[in-house]
C-alpha cells in the first residue's frame, strides 16, 4: 500500500455496506466526549503503553454509591520511622508567621538539617542535589479583611513548579533511605470539613498535589497538613508555636501503615479524613427544583457527559439550556457525509472529497489530517444530533462555542442568554481537560491549562452571575481529587480547588443548594482506555451513563445545605478509607544475609565506592521466593516490580527479608505479591527495598512470534566493549555481559550478551543451584539501556521500574542472548522501553516492557568518579 488511498480503501474492505447500526435511531444518551479528550500530542500515557492493547478494561457497574467525608480524631502518633540521608537537607517554603523557624528547630532535636527558603524560589543544582525533603508552608495570619495575597491561587503553579524541580532529589534520597514531601495549610484544621468559613479555599489544592505525590512516589513519605488558624495567630507565644511545630513533625516523621496522607491538626485533637456511604438520595422520587423559566448555564460541551445531563434534566422540565464548549458551533454537515456512519466509509468520503480540494492547493491530506478533519465531522455531528434532540424534548436550547477561562468572553454569552431567555438560575460546571503525566515530567503549561479550565472557569461563572439568585450550582469534581491518581497532579489540584470553593459559596449562598461531586470514572467522556485500566487496577469500577445523569438529578432534589462535597462512584468501597493500610499481609519466605563474602558478585556492581545489589538479582530473589511455597508451579513473570529503595553495603552484613502473600488464581494463572525488606528493622523503620507480583503457572507458555524490524536511522557503533565499560559503565569483570553492540539508533539498541554462568560462581550459598532467570543476561540489558541513555542524551541511568516480565522457558540458554531494546518514550529524567529476549534461532525467551530508567547527570560521579560527564 503505496497511498493514503490505498490504506483507506482497504480498510474499508472490512465493511461490504455500512454499519447495521448506521440504520438506527440516535441512542438517547451520546457514548463519547471527544471534546474532553486532549490531543494525542499534548496527552502522554502515565500507565504503560502496553495497557492500551491488553484488553482489559474497568468494569461498567450499576451499582453505584454516595459516600460524604467525615472527620474522625485520633490520637497523636509519636513513633519515628523516617530518617532522612545524612547530608541531606529538609527545605522548608517561609510564610513569615515564625512557624517556619520552629519547624526547623524541632528537626534540628532529631539531627536533621533544614533550610529556610522564600515562597518563589529557583533553587541551584547542588541544593537540589542535596534535598531529603520538601515542606511547602502556607499559614499566613488573617488580617482585618480575613483575606491574603495568595487568595488568587496562583501560588500552586509556583508551588508544582518547585516541587518539580525537587522531584528527582526527593526519588534519589528515598532510594538512599528516606525523603518526605508534605504540605502546611491553615484553612480550618480539617481541610474545610468542619463547615465553618474556610481561611483560603485555594489552599485545597495543594492536598490534591500531595495525595498524586503519594501515589508515584511510593518511597517518599507524603503529607497534607491541614492547621486550625488559631494555631498560627497565637500573638507572639513562642511555646505554642513550639507545640504546634512539635506535632507538625511527629507526623512527618511517621510513615505507618495507619495513617492517612492527609491530616488535621487542631487545638484539641488529631484528625483524619473517612470515606462513609450517604444512602438519603438512592431510593425514592426525583423532584429537582427546576421549571420551564429557568435558565441553566452547562459548560462542558453538548456531548458526552454534560450532554447526557442536559437531556437528564428535560425528564422533568423544559428549561432553557445553555451549553458551553470548546468545540466549533456546529455547521450543516455536507451532502457526501450525511448517509455515512462507520469510520472507515467516513474516512474514505473525507479523503475522496477533501484531498480533491487539497490537490488544488499542491498539497496532499496526510493520515494525522484525516484523522483530524474525521474527528471534527464526528464531533460536528454529535453536537448537532443532541442539541436536535434537546429541542425535541421541548428544551429551549443554545450552543456557544467559548473559552470559559476568559471572564469577558464568558460575561459576552452572558449578556445573549440574558436577553434572550432571562436571568440564569442554576449553573452545571463540568468542563475540564487532561494532559496526564508523571509530577516529574510535567510542563507548566500543561498544569496551567488543566488547573484554569476547571478553577479559571468556574470563577468567571461565579464573577459574571454576581449576587444573582441561584436555584443551584453543580461541579463536577473527580475521586481525583479525593484519592489522587497517578499523573494527574494537575487534576488533582484543580478539583479539590472546587471542593473547597462549593464550601465557600454554599456559606455565601445558604439559598442555594451548592454541591461539587467527586465523580468515580464514568464509561465516556475523557476516561481514556488507558485511565480505564488505571482505575480497574485500583478496584474502581464505570458509571453507566444513564445512571451517573440520574445521580446528579438526585442531588439537585437536595435542599440548601445539605452535603456539598460528596463521593460518587461504582463499587469505591475498596477506596472508602484513603488509607494505606489495605495492604495484603505477607510472611516470611525466606531470609538472606548479604555482605561481599557471601555475595562476591557484588564487587563488580560498585556505586560509589560501595557494593549495590543488582535489580536483576532482585528479579531472581522474588522468583524464589513465589516458588518457594508453591512447589510443581513455574514463574512466568513478574509484574509492577518497583526499586523503592537500594540494597547498599558499606562493611557490614546487611539482613533482607523475602516477604510472601497468598496465591491467587487468574484464569490458568497463579498470582501472588512479593516484597523485598529489611531483616532488622533500622531506626524503628521497617523498610522495602523492592515490590512486584509474580506470575505462575503450571507449564511454560507458547512465545509470541518475533517480528523483525528494520530501523532506517542505525548507526555504527565506534566504541569498543572495553570502551564501553572504561568510559560508561560502572560493571566490574564478572558483570561484564555486553560481548557485541549490534546496533545503535535513536529508536534502540541491539546487542549480543552473555549468559550467566551458575549461581555457585557468584553466590557462596546460593539459594538454588540453577537461576530461574538469567541475572547476568537481565543486568546486561539494564546496561543496554543506560548505553543507550548515554550515547543518545548525554547522560547515565539506573533501573528504577519494569510494567511486565514474561519468561517462555525454564532457563536461559548457556551460549548467550541476544537482546533488542525498544526505546518508546523519553523525558528529561527517564527513559521507558520494551525489551525482546532471543536465543539463536531468533526465538523469543523472554520480554520485559514498560521499563523504565531513571536518568541524571549526577549519576556519572557514582559511575565514573575519576571522570567528568
Amino acid at each position: 500500500l503505496k497511498t493514503l488511498g490505498q490504506i483507506v480503501d482497504y480498510l474499508a474492505k472490512g465493511a461490504q455496506h455500512d454499519d447495521p447500526s448506521d440504520n438506527l435511531p440516535p441512542d438517547n444518551l451520546p457514548k463519547n466526549n471527544s471534546d474532553n479528550i486532549p490531543d494525542k500530542k499534548d496527552s502522554a500515557t502515565l500507565i504503560s503503553k502496553s495497557w492500551n492493547s491488553s484488553g482489559l478494561d474497568a468494569t461498567i457497574n450499576n451499582n453505584v454509591e454516595k459516600r460524604v467525608v467525615s472527620i474522625v480524631e485520633q490520637s497523636l502518633v509519636k513513633k519515628i520511622n523516617i530518617s532522612i540521608p545524612d547530608g541531606r537537607k529538609i527545605y522548608i517554603t517561609n510564610s513569615g508567621t515564625g512557624l517556619a523557624e520552629s519547624i526547623a528547630d524541632e528537626f534540628a532535636h532529631h539531627g536533621i538539617e533544614t533550610v529556610i527558603i522564600p515562597k518563589k524560589y529557583y533553587p541551584k543544582v547542588s541544593e537540589l542535589e542535596s534535598a531529603g525533603g520538601l515542606l511547602l508552608l502556607h499559614d499566613e495570619k488573617m488580617n482585618g479583611e480575613n483575606e491574603v495575597s495568595e487568595q488568587d491561587g496562583g501560588f500552586l503553579k509556583d508551588d508544582f513548579l518547585l516541587l518539580k524541580s525537587f522531584a528527582q532529589g526527593l526519588l534519589n534520597s528515598a532510594s538512599e533511605g528516606g525523603a518526605l514531601f508534605a504540605s502546611i495549610t491553615s484553612m480550618d484544621g480539617a481541610f474545610g470539613f468542619r463547615g465553618d468559613a474556610i481561611f483560603n479555599p485555594f489552599y485545597g489544592g495543594l492536598a490534591g498535589l500531595v495525595k498524586t505525590a503519594a501515589l508515584e512516589w511510593e518511597g517518599v513519605n507524603c503529607r497534607a497538613i491541614d492547621l486550625e488558624p488559631a494555631l498560627i495567630n497565637l500573638k507572639g507565644n513562642d511555646n505554642d508555636l513550639k507545640n504546634t511545630a512539635e506535632k507538625i513533625v511527629l507526623q512527618l516523621l511517621n510513615n505507618s501503615r495507619s495513617s492517612s496522607v492527609e491530616i488535621g491538626i487542631g487545638t484539641e485533637a488529631i484528625i483524619s479524613l473517612k470515606l462513609e456511604p450517604l444512602i438519603d438520595n438512592s431510593e425514592g422520587e426525583i423532584k429537582p427544583d427546576i421549571n420551564d423559566n429557568d435558565v441553566i448555564v452547562i459548560t462542558g460541551g453538548a456531548k458526552g457527559i454534560t450532554a447526557a445531563c442536559a437531556i437528564a434534566l428535560t425528564e422533568h422540565a423544559k428549561p432553557a439550556l445553555v451549553l458551553l464548549g470548546r468545540s466549533p458551533e456546529p455547521e450543516k454537515e455536507p451532502v457526501w457525509l450525511a448517509s455515512l456512519k462507520s469510520e472507515a466509509n467516513m474516512k474514505q468520503a473525507i479523503l475522496k472529497n477533501e484531498q480533491a480540494f487539497a490537490l488544488n492547493k499542491k498539497e496532499f491530506l496526510t493520515p494525522s489530517q484525516l484523522e483530524k478533519k474525521y474527528r471534527q465531522y464526528v464531533s460536528n455531528r454529535e453536537i448537532s444530533d443532541n442539541l436536535e434532540q434537546l429541542k425535541k424534548r421541548g428544551a429551549r436550547v443554545s450552543y456557544y462555542s467559548v473559552d470559559i477561562r476568559s471572564t469577558e468572553a464568558v460575561k459576552a454569552v452572558y449578556d445573549k442568554v440574558r436577553s434572550f431567555y432571562g436571568p440564569v438560575t442554576g449553573i452545571i460546571h463540568g468542563a475540564g481537560v487532561l494532559e496526564d503525566r508523571l509530577i516529574i515530567d510535567k510542563t507548566p503549561e500543561q498544569f496551567e491549562k488543566v488547573f484554569d479550565t476547571k478553577v479559571k472557569g468556574f470563577k468567571a461563572l461565579l464573577e459574571v452571575a454576581g449576587d444573582n439568585d441561584l436555584k443551584f450550582i453543580v461541579i463536577f469534581s473527580s475521586i481525583t481529587a479525593r484519592l489522587g491518581n497517578i499523573g494527574q497532579a494537575d487534576y488533582a489540584v484543580a478539583n479539590e480547588v472546587l471542593n473547597k470553593l462549593a464550601q465557600q459559596e454554599s456559606i455565601a449562598r445558604p439559598g442555594c443548594r451548592i454541591v461539587s461531586i467527586n465523580w468515580g470514572p464514568w464509561d465516556g467522556g475523557m476516561v481514556t482506555e488507558s485511565l480505564k485500566k488505571e482505575f480497574s487496577n485500583r478496584g474502581i469500577a464505570l458509571i453507566p451513563v444513564n445512571k451517573g445523569a440520574e445521580f446528579m438529578i438526585r442531588e439537585l432534589s437536595l435542599k440548601p445545605g445539605s452535603p456539598v462535597e460528596v463521593v460518587i462512584g461504582a463499587n469505591i468501597t475498596s477506596q472508602a478509607d484513603n488509607l494505606p493500610d489495605t495492604a495484603e499481609e505477607l510472611s516470611l519466605s525466606f531470609k538472606q544475609e548479604v555482605d561481599i563474602q557471601k555475595f562476591p558478585i557484588l564487587q563488580s556492581h560498585m556505586l560509589a565506592g560501595k557494593a549495590v545489589v543488582p535489580f536483576a538479582l532482585m528479579a531472581e530473589w522474588f522468583g524464589h521466593g513465589a516458588l518457594h511455597s508453591n512447589p510443581g508451579l513455574f514463574l512466568h513473570g513478574l509484574d509492577d516490580m518497583r526499586l523503592l529503595n537500594g540494597i547498599k553495603l558499606e562493611n557490614d552484613t546487611k539482613m533482607i527479608r523475602l516477604m510472601a502473600g497468598s496465591v491467587k488464581k487468574n484464569g490458568t494463572m497463579f498470582e501472588l505479591n512479593v516484597e523485598l525488606k529489611n531483616g532488622i528493622k533500622e531506626n524503628g523503620k521497617d523498610l522495602v527495598h523492592s515490590r512486584a507480583r509474580a506470575i505462575l503457572t503450571s507449564g511454560y507458555v507458547q512465545p509470541p512470534d518475533y517480528i523483525k524490524t528494520e530501523q532506517n536511522d542505525n548507526k555504527p557503533y565506534t566504541k569498543t566493549i572495553d570502551d564501553v565499560y572504561k568510559q560508561v559503565l560502572f560493571h566490574g569483570d564478572k558483570l561484564r555481559g555486553l560481548k557485541k553492540i549490534v546496533s545503535l539508533s535513536s529508536s534502540g539498541i541491539v546487542a549480543e550478551v552473555a549468559s550467566a554462568p551458575s549461581p555457585a560462581n557468584w553466590i557462596t550459598e546460593p539459594l538454588r543451584s540453577r537461576w530461574i532467570a538469567d541475572p547476568l543476561v537481565l543486568d546486561s540489558a539494564f546496561q543496554m539501556a543506560t548505553l543507550w541513555c548515554y550515547e543518545e542524551k548525554g547522560v547515565v541511568s539506573l533501573p528504577s521500574y519494569a510494567a511486565s516480565y514474561r519468561q517462555y522457558r525454564k532457563n536461559f540458554p548457556s551460549n548467550g542472548v541476544t537482546v533488542i531494546l525498544q526505546v518508546k518514550d523519553v523525558t528529561i529524567h527517564k527513559m521507558t522501553g520494551n525489551f525482546i529476549f532471543l536465543d539463536s534461532k531468533e526465538e523469543i525467551i523472554a520480554t520485559l516492557t514498560g521499563y523504565e530508567s531513571v536518568m541524571d547527570a549526577s549519576l556519572y560521579k557514582s559511575f565514573k568518579p575519576e571522570y567528568t560527564l
